[in-house]
């Protein structure tokens, strides 16, 4: 049950991820995340749930990345799956992810040593349990067609690298590389997955 205390915390996290997403860290006071949350710059609100602002950067990433990981689309991205299928539906729900957590991705990539923890677990820890979900996917493919898939961890963080990098570039400029349409980008790396996952990786 989320009490006042909890909503207002929650608040003031929500807009400080915005604002520094948005703004940078430095150049976000914490009288404008006060402001922007309808409260008085100089109430020391803020300062009733954090003791100072760097507290409130490390919380709101801790926020934001903890939402992330109970979204629905980042479930269906890491549901570990064998069928060549779902490739479609693990293609959409990691681009929208992104796209649905745009201020976490561009404040991880913009102030990396702000909360190196938080980096590491999204960047190294949850990467890595995509790749080796997509690299058990990639490997019980390739046996039902009979054959074998040298490193499948590595050739899906290819496919994966790939699948992310529009978003993230549309995160960090503001449009997408090219000014490609997202659903041309989407089936053409469907297309790739697919070959690769049903015919395997070229010496």
């Amino acid at each position: 049950m989320q009490t006042s205390e909890t909503s207002s915390r929650d608040r003031l996290l929500d807009t400080a991820l915005g604002l520094f997403a948005s703004r940078g860290y430095a150049a976000t006071s914490t009288a404008e995340i006060q402001k922007a949350c309808g409260m008085s710059p100089g109430s020391g609100a803020l300062y009733r749930h954090f003791q100072s602002k760097s507290d409130v950067l490390r919380a709101a990433l801790r926020h934001g990345l903890d939402r992330m990981r109970t979204s629905p689309a980042w479930l269906q991205a890491t549901t570990p799956t064998e069928r060549l299928d779902v490739l479609a539906t693990v293609a959409e729900a990691a681009q929208q992810t992104i796209a649905d957590n745009a201020d976490l991705m561009r404040l991880l990539l913009h102030e990396p040593d702000a909360a190196p923890d938080v980096a590491e677990e999204l960047w190294v820890h949850d990467l890595a349990s995509a790749h080796q979900i997509m690299g058990q996917a990639l490997q019980a493919s390739a046996h039902e067609a009979g054959s074998e898939i040298d490193d499948p961890e590595a050739i899906s963080a290819v496919l994966l690298a790939a699948l992310s990098y529009m978003p993230v570039m549309q995160v960090l400029l503001g449009r997408a590389p090219g000014d490609m349409d997202p659903d041309r980008f989407r089936d053409a790396w469907l297309r790739l997955s697919r070959s690769v996952f049903t015919h395997g990786v070229p010496d």
